[in-house]
């Protein structure tokens, strides 16, 4: 069963991995960058080295605090889109910032965001999640391209030797009700 929508949200719970895996992950985010204020708070430099640090390991500043919240926000926000393709392609997109994120930090290019050492332990756990965000939204890729095959296979066999395709389906439609015109496309 489908899930119903309601404004373009799904209403049921997930049926593709990546919704569950993009929930997850974007709660954690959300939890780090609300960690983070709770540690650094909400004053001092915007981007500046605070020199303060969650659980002694990693750097926090504003800046580095308000980029979790936000994509942690946006990651559940994707998990409840209708259209499941919506929610992997901003998994694989959060996966491939985190890589470039953990990249830049190991080169040392972070500072603004208060990482200061090329093995600082963001730059691990950037590289950590920035991968299992990419994964997941393969993942649910995957997992919806073995749905649709299958989907496509049973109509084939219902159809019969041959099949019809639903391209072939729809221009029989469009033919019946006279509203596909060949030479318009």
């Amino acid at each position: 069963m489908e899930g119903r929508t309601t404004q373009g949200f799904a209403s049921t719970g997930p049926r593709n991995a990546a919704r569950g895996l993009a929930l997850v992950i974007g709660l954690g985010y959300v939890a780090a960058g609300v960690i983070g204020f709770a540690v650094t708070g909400f004053t001092g430099g915007f981007v500046s080295d605070t020199n303060e640090t969650f659980l002694g390991f990693f750097d926090l500043n504003i800046f580095h605090n308000i980029v979790h919240l936000a994509i942690g926000a946006g990651l559940i926000i994707a998990s409840r889109m209708s259209d499941v393709t919506i929610t992997q392609g901003v998994l694989i997109g959060v996966g491939l910032f985190y890589i470039l994120a953990a990249v830049l930090g190991f080169l040392n290019y972070l500072q603004l965001i208060s990482i200061n050492t090329s093995l600082s332990f963001d730059n691990f756990f950037h590289l950590l999640t920035g991968v299992a965000a990419l994964i997941s939204g393969l993942i649910g890729v995957r997992q919806q391209d073995d749905s649709l095959r299958g989907r496509y296979a049973t109509t084939a066999a219902v159809a019969g030797p041959g099949g019809t395709r639903p391209i072939e389906e729809r221009r029989g439609m469009w033919d019946r009700d006279e509203t596909y015109r060949e030479e318009t496309y």
